[in-house]
């Protein structure tokens, strides 16, 4: 299904979403801190990114989370920390973890699916070689 990297300081939060989400098929990282994150996400830009919405009010611009085409940006946390307003824009969703896991996971499944729809995902993009007039 999806590349997701979760991003937070709370590894029991992580690891209980990465096993409901690996569980649901889709391919899990996870990064303690938005500079990790950009170390992981520059080698496999994934589809979904989650974050802890603490860590993301020093991200300028949501753009530079490194998602792949076609992907989201979903955050969880207490919602009395503002975001900066580039941010919040690209904000797909708001969550409340654990509590709203199974949400999560339909968020994922549906970004997935759109990115497929659209042409966005890796699976529809023909290598070079075998593009016409090349």
């Amino acid at each position: 299904m999806a590349a997701i990297l979760l991003i937070g300081a709370d590894a029991a939060l992580l690891e209980g979403i990465a096993q409901a989400l690996a569980a649901a098929g889709h391919h899990v990282l996870t990064a303690a801190s938005v500079a990790e994150s950009l170390f992981v996400a520059a080698a496999a830009p994934p589809l979904l990114v989650v974050c802890d919405r603490a860590l993301l009010a020093t991200v300028a611009d949501a753009r530079s989370m490194g998602l792949a085409p076609g992907g989201a940006l979903i955050v969880y946390g207490d919602p009395a920390t503002p975001l900066p307003a580039p941010v919040r824009r690209a904000v797909l969703a708001e969550l409340r973890l654990p509590l709203e896991r199974a949400r999560l996971t339909a968020l994922a499944a549906h970004v997935a699916a759109r990115a497929h729809h659209t042409g966005r995902d890796s699976a529809s993009v023909t290598p070079p070689e075998s593009r016409p007039g090349v």
